[in-house]
């Protein structure tokens, strides 16, 4: 066993080179990779390091003493020599730092009787042994699993060079020409007409400081956990702005009950939006209202809700792609949402600046701290385009909404801003 834990110890250090390298490279996907390696080797090292330990406490069987006329011969002596005990423990360390096998054998018989004897040394009290037991702890951060879906990849995304500006857009003609007669004067009265759409980018930024002995003495990646961290923040601060250009549209929703729920849905897609969007139709909506979807059925009894062989999305209803947030990040007001339309024409994200994330130990307070402090700045806004290109309907079955009604109100960041 001492030859695999070597062989173990090894394969660490390789991999600990690896990461060094992909960090180096700026090469996250390969650090991600090793860094997860690291993980299952570090369990398997912990369990062998486990047993090759088990194996140098145990005495040698022919070597161990009688145990009639001892001074543990009976419980009223073992009981009074505790303090002997402790002593004996002692020499056991010494003895094994001395690689001492003769003396180890010999206390560690008093140490064993003494832990058997009820009255003597136990796991529970930590005074009478506890404090000698090792806890089976874990420094490896196991990153809740949340769902973030982000909705840019189904919004227009425009990244852009400037803090301001203008797109424009030009309003559909709603009639054909005018109808003349032969010498008629050909009328001059009708004209294109277009929209400003102005944006200004704001700033979302955070930083988050880590003490600098906590970097030094775990033996985790801290840093790069971070930036997974942050990672996931810039999805819900981009989410929160679409979302509240969703919202616009609820003034408008088309109520839907269970009794005529399909007839409702078809209406929306097929009468409230223009033909031009039915190729790319699309359907926006939480826990609730998937939940909602995933009991309709077609006449003869088969589910509405089907699972998508596309890249893009994992169901579609009544083939057109679903997108689902969690009731968190999309909650319900008495009813759950359900938004259908060609999201890329109804609205665009402008991007001045993808999330850039420093530190510096150096800078700021970091350095009357002893800290060092993470920043992630990102610069972006969103616009609606095309406020006809999607509706709203709300989904009033109570079935849909008894699942998160309680479950799934948004918590707060713990220590967001506190040290690390």
């Amino acid at each position: 066993m001492k030859k695999k834990l070597l062989n173990l110890l090894n394969q660490k250090k390789a991999i600990i080179d690896r990461m060094k390298a992909a960090d180096e490279a700026n090469d996250q996907a390969a650090f991600d990779a090793a860094q997860s390696e690291l993980a299952n080797l570090d369990n398997e090292i912990t369990r062998v390091k486990a047993i090759v330990d088990a194996e140098q406490s145990v005495p040698e069987p022919e070597s161990t003493p009688p145990t009639n006329g001892g001074t543990y011969g009976n419980a009223a002596n073992r009981n009074k020599n505790s303090n002997e005990c402790i002593r004996a423990f002692c020499a056991c360390i010494r003895a094994g730092a001395r690689n001492d096998r003769q003396t180890f054998i010999e206390n560690m018989d008093i140490v064993t009787r003494a832990v058997r004897n009820e009255s003597g040394m136990t796991e529970g009290t930590p005074a009478d042994g506890g404090l000698i037991v090792p806890k089976d702890i874990q420094t490896m951060i196991n990153e809740q699993k949340r769902d973030f879906s982000p909705l840019s990849t189904i919004f227009n995304v425009e990244n852009v060079t400037s803090f301001t500006g203008t797109r424009v857009r030009d309003i559909a003609p709603t009639t054909g020409f005018t109808k003349v007669s032969e010498l008629s004067n050909i009328g001059k009265d009708q004209k294109p007409t277009f929209a400003n759409i102005d944006f200004t980018v704001d700033k979302y930024a955070l930083i988050v400081p880590v003490s600098n002995d906590l970097l030094a003495d775990t033996d985790q990646n801290l840093l790069s956990y971070l930036s997974r961290w942050l990672a996931k923040k810039e999805v819900l601060t981009e989410n929160t702005l679409l979302i509240e250009i969703l919202k616009t549209l609820d003034g408008s929703a088309t109520a839907i009950a269970e009794a005529d729920a399909i007839k409702k849905i078809k209406t929306m897609r097929n009468i409230n939006l223009d033909p031009a969007f039915r190729a790319t139709t699309r359907y926006i909506t939480n826990q609730s209202g998937f939940n909602f979807l995933d009991t309709l059925v077609d006449g003869n009894g088969r589910p509405l809700l089907q699972e998508s062989l596309a890249a893009d999305t994992d169901y579609v209803f009544g083939g057109k792609p679903v997108h689902v947030l969690s009731d968190a990040q999309l909650p319900n007001n008495t009813t759950a949402p359900i938004y259908v339309g060609d999201f890329k024409e109804f609205a665009t994200l402008f991007r001045r600046q993808n999330m850039v994330i420093d530190s510096t130990n150096v800078g700021g307070n970091a350095w009357a701290n002893d800290s060092t402090e993470v920043r992630a700045i990102t610069r972006l806004t969103a616009k609606q385009v095309d406020d006809k290109a999607a509706v709203a309907g709300k989904i009033t079955v109570a079935d849909a909404m008894a699942a998160s009604t309680l479950e799934n109100t948004p918590a707060d960041d713990e220590g967001a801003q506190g040290e690390a």
